[in-house]
C-alpha cells in the first residue's frame, strides 16, 4: 500500500538493533530518548494518535526484554492496543531513529 519496495520494507521491520534493557529504560526516560520516541510515533502509531510515546515506549521495552534487541516488527508486534497503525512510507525513518537509540546509548553509556 506504501508503494515501497517490499525487500526493504522487509529489511527496516526485520533487522534487529541491539540494545541493554536497563540502558534502554534510561535513555527513554531522558530528552534525548523522549525525541526518539516522539519521531518513532509518526510512524507507528495508535489510530486515536493518543499516549503513542507511552504505547511505544512500552513496546520497545517489552521487545528488549525478550532478547536484547528490538525490531520494527517486534514493537508493532508488542505494541500495547489493539489497533496499531504503521505509516509504511516512513519505515525507513523510523528504522534510522532505532539505530540512532542504539547510537545514544552507546555514546552515553558506553555499551
Amino acid at each position: 500500500m506504501a508503494r515501497q519496495d517490499p525487500k526493504a520494507i522487509r529489511q527496516y521491520l526485520t533487522e534487529p538493533v541491539k540494545v541493554n534493557l536497563l540502558f534502554l529504560d534510561r535513555v527513554l526516560n531522558s530528552r534525548i530518548g523522549n525525541i526518539i520516541l516522539d519521531q518513532i510515533s509518526q510512524v507507528i502509531y495508535t489510530p486515536s494518535h493518543r499516549a503513542n510515546r507511552q504505547a511505544l515506549q512500552a513496546a520497545l521495552v517489552l521487545s528488549a526484554s525478550q532478547d536484547g534487541q528490538v525490531s520494527l516488527i517486534e514493537i508493532i508486534k508488542n505494541y500495547p492496543t489493539n489497533e496499531v497503525e504503521v505509516d509504511g512510507k516512513r519505515l525507513q525513518g523510523a528504522y534510522r531513529q532505532l539505530r540512532r537509540l542504539q547510537t545514544s546509548l552507546q555514546d552515553l553509556f558506553g555499551v
